[in-house]
């Protein structure tokens, strides 16, 4: 870089020749900008060998220069007074006395490595007065729980750069402070305070949060003043209160969309100890306190704390779920305290697709689904019989609802069964669930039974015929009687074996219940006769009989 050489020039001084440059290199200047100090800056890439930058009276052809410096040097960003990067000048241009002020036109000239000397016009400097804010300060460097207020204090000055003279910023001169706070989120607080006669102001703020960073910044009030660089504005943190407190809920199970009063003390703790803690903020809900958010989810109710730190409020009960009383979350809380409760909310519930069957070898079973808002896992289902037409129930069997989706849970019973009952289902009361009952339905079959069975000859001949015979039997009004026209079947299991197979079928009972036919002996094995399925009646079959062929 050449040394200094800025030149205060009169205004009848000729415009020195230049060099016109080819149009790409037009490209390499992107513009121009006056610093908080007056001196000129250049935006230009790449490193420029020689740099000249002059103040012209006007954008006319032929206009004076009033001033002009070839002394820049490169300066990177943000360390010229907050200006972008560009090769700046060491001092201020020095324009002729009685020059008004205001926005003059700058024609730049310089030379890159390996080329000519170029020329680019466009650029402007500002001859004006700069004001700017100085010694910002707060009156705390704290914020706290009792104390949220700060006020931010400074003093807008303008210099002029003909005189070189720092003088208050005029009365009435308007502020425009931005804040960064930062809480759980990062948000910005604006506002404008005006000045004194004296240049100075005082703009108060209440963040309930920490301010991290900030700028202050005049609003010129004249157009022969230009604003300075913003100025920072210094942090103030937050201090932390610890409180502590506990809860307790006057019920512990209650129907759905029924309040529950929370009753409880809250203390903080202070340099004197713990001690109440007055109009605190409390929140009762079904999630626990945020650790690192302000928003709070699952509300059930809210509260302010007395004089003495008690509280009692109402909270809303839906379902069944623990509940979490604390403070509303703040910036100025150490931690986030809680007592944990819990209450019991059942839901109600109803079966579906439920059936409840009888079989003819008396077993009863119940199938369907429990359906219910929050859920039905786990949950007991229970079948129950009556003998005295409903007048008394008693339980058979239970089993839980579970699998299926957020909305039922099937289930399937199986219990021994009486000759003839109402069967139902039922849901005792939980935590959870309500309690349910179905319909009762009636189910019933007529007991059977075999009084007679015998084969003759005792020990027939493999191959050979015997004789089969025997009587069936229901059980009706408490007597047995003949069974007629039921089928019963003779069967056989081959001695050695596991197995039966059917031998002869389908053989009617005759009006006294009896049966009789001849049937192929084929060894030594063990023989039955059962009854055939049929509805309305109970399965029956005989004792067994082993014959050892001849």
């Amino acid at each position: 870089m050449r040394a200094a050489a800025v030149f205060a020039l009169s205004a009848g001084v000729i415009t020195p020749a230049v060099v016109h440059a080819p149009a790409v290199y037009a490209a390499d200047v992107s513009g121009t900008f006056t610093t908080d100090d007056a001196r000129i800056g250049v935006r230009i890439s790449g490193l420029p060998l020689w740099i000249k930058a002059s103040v012209l009276a006007s954008t006319a052809p032929g206009a004076a220069v009033l001033a002009t410096t070839d002394d820049f040097a490169h300066r990177g960003t943000d360390s010229d007074a907050g200006l972008p990067y560009g090769q700046t000048s060491a001092t201020a241009p020095r324009l002729p006395e009685g020059t008004p002020y205001g926005t003059y036109p700058v024609l730049v000239e310089y030379r890159q490595s390996g080329g000519t000397v170029q020329r680019w016009t466009g650029g402007t400097y500002e001859h004006k007065r700069h004001s700017g804010v100085s010694r910002l300060s707060f009156d705390r460097r704290t914020t706290s729980l009792t104390e949220r207020k700060v006020v931010l204090s400074g003093t807008a000055t303008t210099w002029d750069p003909v005189s070189g003279a720092v003088t208050p910023a005029p009365a009435g001169t308007t502020v425009e402070v931005a804040l960064d706070t930062y809480s759980d989120s990062w948000k910005v607080l604006k506002g404008r305070a005006t000045t004194g006669a004296d240049g100075t102001f005082s703009l108060p703020f209440t963040p309930n949060a920490a301010i991290r960073r900030g700028t202050a910044t005049v609003v010129p009030a004249s157009a022969d003043t230009v604003a300075a660089r913003p100025s920072a504005v210094p942090e103030v943190d937050v201090e932390k209160t610890t409180y502590r407190l506990y809860a307790n809920l006057n019920k512990w199970r209650v129907p759905v969309n029924t309040n529950v009063t929370v009753t409880g003390r809250v203390e903080r703790l202070t340099e004197d100890g713990w001690k109440p803690y007055a109009g605190a903020p409390l929140v009762s809900g079904s999630s626990e306190p945020p650790y690192h958010s302000l928003t709070t989810h699952g509300v059930m109710g809210r509260g302010i704390s007395a004089a003495n730190g008690t509280f009692s409020f109402p909270a809303r009960a839906t379902s069944t779920t623990q509940v979490y009383t604390y403070l509303a979350p703040s910036v100025y809380y150490a931690a986030t305290a809680f007592d944990q409760g819990g209450i019991a909310v059942p839901q109600p519930v109803s079966f579906t697709n439920w059936r409840i069957t009888l079989d003819e070898y008396g077993r009863i079973s119940a199938t369907g689904r429990m359906t219910n808002t929050y859920g039905c896992w786990d949950e007991s289902v229970h079948l129950q019989a009556s003998v005295d037409n409903g007048r008394t129930w008693r339980n058979l069997a239970n089993t839980k609802a579970q699998g299926g989706t957020d909305g039922y849970c099937p289930f399937e019973i199986t219990s021994g069964a009486y000759v003839n009952a109402l069967y139902r289902l039922h849901h005792y009361e939980t935590d959870r669930a309500v309690g349910k009952t179905t319909g009762s339905v009636r189910l019933g079959r007529v007991p059977t039974r075999f009084s007679a069975f015998s084969i003759t000859p005792a020990r027939p001949s493999v191959n050979s015929k015997m004789t089969v015979s025997g009587t069936l039997q229901q059980q009706t009004g408490g007597v047995w009687k003949p069974l007629k026209g039921a089928k019963v079947t003779l069967v056989f299991k081959p001695k050695g074996e596991y197995e039966w197979y059917w031998v002869t079928r389908n053989v009617t009972t005759g009006a006294n219940g009896s049966f009789s036919f001849r049937a192929t002996n084929y060894g030594d094995g063990t023989w039955a006769m059962v009854k055939q399925s049929a509805n309305g009646w109970f399965y029956s079959e005989t004792k067994e009989k082993y014959i050892d062929a001849r």
